[in-house]
């Protein structure tokens, strides 16, 4: 791997808020290997702006220009990106750089392209999908509502949680889901 940038990083706003566009990301990441967009063979996205209809490219010169401003890259434009579904994306970015020669891979968020969690079973033949959840049942959209409901914000913020998470002392803290009363009470350890 020559270069790596999250968008966000650049104008420092979380989930790069309010634009699918990762060009200033990949122009610095061109600039630092020291080729240009006509010298790359194949741009892939990690969504499939047609779901639900399946889709393995995406053909939409309006999007495909919001991705990647021509502007940056000398007016040159794309015909086409590849789509690689959301998870399994998730997944070779977890598995290929791990080290292990086999491994299974969790991968839980909110959801893409419908779909909200999937395990799976990387090897050096490839990865493949063992379980997936439909974003109806969604771990990641129900912990963004909890942290909502604890004042943490809505779901861009929701990663104060996480990071607080290690501060806290969990014996004073125990909840005892399997005798909670009715109620809202519950017996403590």
């Amino acid at each position: 791997m020559v270069a790596f940038a999250e968008e966000e990083r650049f104008p420092r706003r979380k989930h790069h808020k309010d634009s699918r566009s990762c060009a200033v990301a990949a122009a610095y990441c061109l600039s630092e290997a020291g080729i240009t967009l006509a010298d790359v063979d194949e741009i892939a996205t990690a969504f499939n702006p047609a779901w639900p209809t399946p889709s393995n490219i995406c053909t939409d010169a309006e999007l495909i220009a919001e991705l990647l401003a021509p502007a940056l890259f000398g007016h040159h434009r794309l015909r086409q990106v590849t789509v690689v579904e959301h998870h399994l994306a998730h997944t070779a970015s977890a598995f290929h750089p791990s080290g292990f020669d086999e491994a299974a891979v969790l991968v839980v968020d909110g959801s893409g392209d419908g779909v909200s969690a999937t395990l799976a079973h990387g090897t050096a033949d490839g990865l493949k999908a063992l379980r997936q959840f439909p974003f109806s049942q969604s771990l990641g959209w129900f912990y963004e509502t909890v942290a909502e409901h604890l004042g943490l914000g809505n779901w861009t913020s929701s990663g104060k949680l996480m990071g607080l998470a290690g501060y806290g002392n969990p014996d004073r803290y125990t909840f005892d889901f399997l005798t909670a009363r009715a109620g809202g009470s519950s017996k403590r350890s």
